[in-house]
């Protein structure tokens, strides 16, 4: 008889692709309009594209990974039932920070205000590090 999968491992080939669409879909609607959208945005104009990309990737790469950890982890660690109350607590708490700071873009000029924020930031830190190398 073949082994059991152990708990938790992917048992089919298309339930290793139904798990990668999810994600990266999820991923695709929670970054388009975020800071870090318009912060890769306007890093590629100012610096070589290919690096930023690469920098862009990396991050994402990494944060991914320390998700994937944190989510195998956490029940592991925690018992399964604290850890199905403080993902819907989490949940929650990011949902409602989300659609209450969609409430005060929308009030304040949307995505145009954050684009004019994040480009006075990185011009902000632009000027930081041009002083400290003179």
């Amino acid at each position: 008889a073949p082994p059991l999968p152990l708990p938790g491992t992917m048992t089919s080939t298309a339930e290793f692709f139904e798990g990668a669409v999810k994600s990266g879909t999820m991923i695709l609607i929670s970054e388009i309009g975020d800071k870090t959208f318009f912060i890769a945005a306007i890093m590629a104009m100012r610096h070589s594209r290919a690096t930023v990309f690469a920098g862009a990737i990396g991050a994402l790469g990494v944060m991914t990974a320390l998700s994937a950890a944190l989510g195998w982890a956490a029940p592991a660690l925690i018992s399964k039932t604290y850890t199905h109350y403080l993902a819907v607590a989490l949940f929650f708490f990011f949902g409602l920070r989300s659609l209450y700071e969609s409430l005060l873009a929308w009030e304040g000029g949307g995505m145009q205000e954050e684009l004019e924020e994040t480009e006075k930031e990185l011009g902000a830190k632009g000027k930081k590090t041009k002083t400290k190398t003179k």
